[in-house]
């Protein structure tokens, strides 16, 4: 039977919460303080935990950090009900760890919606981490880079990622490794249970898959992730070689990997961009930026990386006067693979909700474009057959594809 644990200090929630939850047969336990609930939660391991943030020892931010170090709750859905309800006091309930806030006074019926969404996608996060790989593969690694900030790759990666777990409907992971300010989490809505901090203290021999699979998130479209921590201080603490071999475990599983990578050619990145099939190179049509883009060529070969392994993406940040696309062409002497227009409004509006352009409004003409090139930089194989059920997102790409044709 599913085990709810209630932590708050006012005793007449548990009965509100226990009677919102009445029509599910749930076992509900409740802690009249952060402390109590600590403990409680260590010996009862439940499936879902609902917090308070006042209490009189210890916060429920607290309660949440503290749990979330542990690694038997690094992936329990962990709900805030609280009767803090401002944009800050969510944006610290996220930060915290939790998964979900709700505000005091409350209403049954969106506790008992809240709660329920909270528990299937756990287990659908439980489910595809005990399935395990469907066949030994290698993934296709697609890195998204830039040498300046402002470009796009965080919501050109996201949108992509969606893109190619939409498509094709395999395993698909989307690695943010800007460690310093890494954006994934809150372009996805979701909370920092777990980050790539959490394994720093395993050696290259000591990681595991059971530990990499600690720090991995699913988002509700079937995207797997895994979010950078929020201080620079937890970022120092990830060596290159944990990264690296992190890295050899997540291709192993996946069919793609797409990583968002930092505005630098430091070693973290290197070594993302030197196992990487395609590289992604993002630069928006003003010349700080294609001289960027210039300096980001000339160091790939330098280091021998293979020209039609770089797809120059141009993201027109900004309205007008940008620079003309065949004149920008002509001076990286590099072909450009996509142009995505100027659709500021809809990516800030992403970026503020939490819901990705491409599965929150698949109708507008930039979901549609991005949902094409996401079947470009697909498997050379899978773009050539169809699948045996074919996704909604393909068949949309298909559709477009036979229109074009005639």
């Amino acid at each position: 039977m599913t085990q709810i644990l209630v932590i708050d200090d006012e005793v007449i929630f548990h009965s509100l919460v226990a009677r919102a939850l009445a029509e599910f047969n749930f076992t509900v336990t409740a802690a009249e303080n952060g402390l109590g609930g600590l403990s409680l939660a260590r010996s009862l391991q439940p499936d879902l935990i609902i917090c308070d943030v006042m209490m009189p020892d210890i916060i429920g931010y607290e309660v949440v950090r503290s749990l979330r170090r542990e690694p038997e709750f690094a992936q329990t859905p962990i709900l805030m009900l609280t009767a803090q309800s401002g944009l800050q006091d969510k944006l610290k309930s996220f930060e915290a760890g939790a998964d979900d806030h709700l505000t005091k006074p409350f209403e049954p019926a969106e506790l008992a919606a809240r709660v329920s969404v909270l528990l299937r996608r756990a287990q659908m996060a439980q489910a595809a981490k005990t399935a395990g790989p469907s066949a030994a593969r290698e993934a296709q690694m697609i890195a998204v880079h830039s040498l300046r900030g402002g470009t796009g790759c965080s919501s050109l990666a996201v949108n992509l990622s969606i893109g190619l777990r939409s498509l094709w409907q395999g395993e698909t992971i989307l690695l943010d490794l800007t460690m310093m300010a890494g954006q994934v989490a809150l372009m996805l809505n979701a909370s920092l249970k777990r980050t790539w901090a959490d394994i720093a203290r395993f050696t290259p021999v000591e990681l595991d898959e059971e530990a990499v699979n600690s720090i991995i998130t699913r988002h509700e479209s079937g995207l797997d992730f895994i979010a950078a921590p929020t201080l620079p201080s937890e970022a120092d603490t990830i060596t290159s070689q944990t990264l690296e071999a992190a890295l050899r475990l997540i291709k192993r599983r996946y069919e793609y990997v797409v990583a968002d990578l930092p505005h630098d050619f430091h070693e973290m990145t290197l070594q993302a961009l030197d196992i990487s099939d395609l590289i992604l190179l993002v630069a928006s049509p003003d010349m700080a930026s294609i001289r960027a883009t210039a300096a980001a060529l000339d160091t790939y070969q330098k280091l021998s990386y293979p020209v039609e392994r770089i797809k120059l993406v141009l993201n027109a940040t900004f309205p007008r006067l940008g620079l003309q696309h065949e004149k920008i062409a002509a001076a990286l002497g590099l072909p450009i693979s996509i142009i995505i227009p100027h659709t500021q409004d809809l990516f800030v509006e992403a970026i503020n909700t939490g819901k990705p352009v491409i599965s929150n409004k698949p109708r507008e003409p930039i979901a549609s474009l991005l949902e094409d090139y996401a079947f470009h930089i697909s498997k050379p194989a899978q773009k050539k057959s169809r699948p045996e059920n074919p996704s909604e997102t393909w068949q949309r790409v298909y559709q477009r594809y036979s229109e074009r044709r005639k």
